[in-house]
């Protein structure tokens, strides 16, 4: 009788250590946002007018227009909501599903990426991936307790966020007219963005369709931090659109490293929830 005492306490005591460590990282990441949010001036956000655009070259110009920004505010925040399945070797068959929230502001660019899913049994895996002030960490822990990885004060990672807060300038499109960020025109349907910030720079290509819907969006990024590390391809291709706030953002996204061994394609995710402006209502948001 005592012996199935102990063991229940001991259940009872793992499973608080268990839910305290998943609530303590989601009160971490919470405040985290709280930070990033509060940095955000309060000034009322200009509207985007056609002049705003007339320096862009003319695919960047029609893919605006396409999305719908003239006459909106510039976005200043946005939180979006995903729903994803992921997979970390290209041999690896089975996908993990994934839910995912996260915070972006503009000015100053910054994002808060937070995940949890469940790729071992009866244990959740939890990640918070952010880029603030030019640097970028990446944090993942098992049970919200063991650490599976982190990345912190690394150039290359620093980098790899930057290139992908610009790859995703698509959900906050008003971005795109930044002063810290450089357009190149390629072609009559690609253009090269150039993002410097805090020190760090990085490009990427966007592709667009001929009524200027985007297609695509291709940056070469360091896919680990490692010494060794090459600069790899990374692909992320529009499959939808949806309107949030009355301006064209992606929907669905597959994102694929094109590796020497061939695509690898990684992480697929739908966008359930895309909320802007105002702050406060991102403030507000549950974790």
């Amino acid at each position: 009788m005592r012996k199935k005492v102990a063991i229940s306490l001991s259940v009872v005591a793992v499973a608080a250590l268990y839910k305290g460590a998943l609530w303590n990282f989601s009160s971490q990441s919470k405040k985290q946002i709280e930070q990033q949010l509060a940095k955000v001036p309060d000034a009322e956000p200009q509207k985007v007018t056609e002049e705003m655009l007339e320096q862009l070259p003319a695919p960047v110009q029609k893919w605006l227009e396409n999305a719908g920004i003239v006459g909106k505010d510039q976005i200043r925040t946005i939180f979006l909501r995903q729903t994803g399945w992921m997979r970390l070797k290209p041999e690896q068959q089975e996908w993990t599903k994934a839910e995912a929230e996260q915070t972006i502001t503009t000015d100053p660019p910054s994002f808060t990426w937070t995940v949890k899913m469940n790729m071992l049994p009866f244990i959740q895996i939890v990640g918070r991936d952010s880029f603030e002030a030019g640097k970028a960490e990446l944090l993942i822990k098992a049970a919200g307790l063991f650490p599976v990885a982190r990345e912190a004060d690394n150039d290359k990672t620093d980098q790899s966020a930057l290139q992908r807060y610009l790859m995703e300038v698509s959900w906050y499109p008003t971005a795109a007219i930044s002063p810290y960020i450089k357009w190149e025109e390629i072609d009559g349907n690609t253009a090269k963005a150039t993002m410097d910030y805090q020190g760090v720079s990085g490009s990427a290509t966007y592709h667009f369709k001929e009524d200027g819907e985007l297609e695509k969006i291709i940056a070469l990024r360091y896919k680990d931090s490692s010494p060794e590390a090459p600069l790899v391809p990374c692909v992320a291709e529009i499959k939808e659109h949806h309107s949030a706030g009355g301006i064209k953002v992606p929907s669905k996204v597959e994102i694929t490293w094109q590796l020497e061994e061939g695509d690898f394609t990684w992480y697929k995710f739908e966008v359930h929830a895309a909320e802007f402006d105002p702050i406060q209502a991102v403030k507000n948001t549950p974790l």
